[in-house]
């Protein structure tokens, strides 16, 4: 099945009437925390946090709420020129240059677009996790009301020649980004907007024979799919498109991060059990500090599996699988057979979290007997597209994309 993503009018901040656009921008709604958005409120009175992360308040109703407030205020800056939507179609190039946690430069650059929707089992666009209902039922409330994309997901395409790019970068080579905000968010931030017609049909043909990955997004994608089965009876053509971030998989500017594992709330008993346990099923390295286990980390990455793991009597230890077990990515080795099988934790939601940082992992642990980390190497994004393409899907928190990509530079209406 062919598919398709194509230009469109975007709706942007008016930089005649918005001084400072990096203002007005905010993280992606579901990694910010209440004091932080609480001072993006502050920093800007049209700042998109107001839309993305509009707040209850007591006394609300079906007819008034935090859902019919962020609609109230989205066409309020529409009416009074905050909000402007570009008169013809395009496209919308994203650089956002950052140092990442491994300490190496990145300029990671994405495609804006509309992309029509399509059922996960078309195998157009794939997914890689499972999702929970309670953010679907958030997101759909706020659809319900501002009938709009007030921020793009984001998705992968693999193009080894990399013939999209190339176009992208004709343009940018003798064209003066519209937007080019300093370092916010971890990144820098520019966009240009990509009205050429020729080029815009060159890449439209070029993606109509790639799949896509959700990398990040998979909530809004599901979202957007229920919401436009509800406004089929409209025959307004947008609700079948959603904006989305393209990038592509073979970029040198895509950074990708571990997602280490954190357990807690385990007796002495169940540690001491599965450390016990361990050689069974691995080769167990002791290493003396963290630096050297995941410099050992990273000479494994990419030719076999191994996990790192930290226990708080402040023991390093690198495992790697004997060959008697199946190769199969770190991700799903370490919750199926470190933690599953091995810790014995059945319910992970109460016992794990994660964090990209081994840094904060061991910190976590270090003087707490009852948590265990494990750290890892990044999943590999070929891997992970092998996984989706199969039909199957991985562990939550498999990777990380970092940074994460700023809301706010460009909206999608859909009902007009």
């Amino acid at each position: 099945m062919e598919t398709t993503v194509i230009p469109f009018r975007g709706l942007r901040y008016n930089a005649l009437q918005v001084e400072g656009l990096a203002n007005v921008i905010a993280p992606p709604y579901d990694v910010i925390k209440p004091e932080e958005r609480v001072a993006l409120e502050a920093h800007h009175p049209a700042n998109i946090i107001r839309l993305i992360l509009s707040q209850p308040f007591d006394g609300d109703t079906d007819d008034v709420n935090q859902y019919t407030r962020a609609a109230t205020v989205m066409n309020q800056w529409i009416t009074d020129g905050t909000l402007v939507r570009d008169a013809t179609p395009r496209y919308y190039i994203y650089d956002q240059s950052f140092n990442a946690p491994d300490g190496k430069n990145y300029t990671r650059r994405a495609l804006i677009g509309l992309v029509k929707l399509e059922p996960f089992e078309n195998r157009v666009v794939l997914p890689h996790e499972k999702t929970h209902a309670g953010p679907k039922a958030d997101r759909l409330n706020l659809m319900r009301e501002c009938h709009a994309n007030l921020s793009p997901i984001f998705l992968l395409y693999a193009d080894p020649t990399g013939d999209i790019e190339q176009i992208m970068e004709s343009f940018t080579d003798t064209h003066r980004p519209e937007i080019d905000c300093p370092a916010t968010f971890g990144s820098t931030h520019q966009l240009w907007c990509l009205d050429d017609a020729e080029r815009n049909n060159a890449i439209q043909n070029l993606f109509s024979s790639k799949p896509l990955l959700i990398a990040d997004g998979h909530h809004r994608y599901e979202t957007a799919l229920a919401f436009r089965d509800e406004m089929a009876h409209t025959g307004l053509p947008n609700y079948g498109y959603m904006m989305v971030n393209l990038v592509r998989m073979e970029s040198p500017g895509l950074a990708v991060l571990a997602i280490h594992r954190l357990l807690d709330k385990l007796s002495s008993d169940r540690i001491n059990a599965a450390i016990a346990k361990l050689p069974e099923v691995f080769e167990v390295h002791e290493v003396d500090t963290q630096a050297n286990l995941m410099a050992q980390l990273e000479t494994l990455r990419g030719k076999s599996p191994a996990v790192g793991m930290y226990t708080a009597d402040n023991n390093y230890r690198l495992l790697i699988p004997h060959s008697k077990i199946p190769d199969q990515l770190d991700v799903i080795l370490v919750q199926e057979t470190l933690i599953k099988e091995i810790f014995q934790v059945e319910t992970l939601a109460d016992h794990i979290s994660y964090t990209a940082y081994a840094d904060d992992a061991v910190a976590h642990v270090k003087g707490s007997v009852d948590r265990v980390a494990f750290l890892m190497n990044p999943t590999p994004v070929e891997q992970v597209l092998e996984v989706a393409m199969a039909g199957s899907t991985m562990p939550q928190k498999s990777t990380y994309f970092y940074p994460k990509m700023a809301t706010g530079f460009v909206l999608n209406l859909l009902n007009r």
